[in-house]
């Protein structure tokens, strides 16, 4: 094989792992989104539950039903998004170890595939609603 050929194989496969990383990024974005209104909807259902509470009223069974349903579905986005972020990561080291394999033939070529590799991964345990069932 001669350098040529090498080379377009490595940019093939170094193009090919960014753009799973980047398909890969853009689930756990939409996800992540998801799993952020659904858990300001149960935050509200929460509250409106704890008012009801206060005052000795008991909350409808509906408003108990949402809050159940919703902190299920909470639960298993949080899980997808917990192994879609460990996806990234192993998509993430795959890209980069291509294209480290292609800096070794072509350093410039590398490198613009290296400035594009801007992905931000951070990890979401802030607001996220701890089991607070009834």
């Amino acid at each position: 094989m001669n350098k040529n050929d090498k080379e377009n194989r490595l940019v093939a496969n170094a193009k090919t792992e960014l753009q799973k990383t980047q398909q890969i990024a853009e689930s756990e974005f939409v996800k992540t989104q998801l799993q952020k209104f659904i858990n300001n909807k149960l935050r509200k259902d929460i509250i409106i539950r704890d008012d009801l509470l206060k005052y000795d009223i008991e909350p409808d069974k509906v408003l108990i039903k949402n809050i159940e349903g919703r902190q299920e579905m909470l639960d298993d986005l949080v899980a997808e998004v917990n192994s879609s972020q460990v996806e990234l990561l192993g998509s993430l080291d795959v890209a980069k170890q291509a294209i480290e394999e292609l800096k070794k033939v072509n350093p410039k070529k590398a490198q613009q595939l290296e400035n594009s590799l801007s992905l931000k991964t951070k990890s979401n345990h802030s607001s996220i609603i701890n089991k607070k069932r009834i």
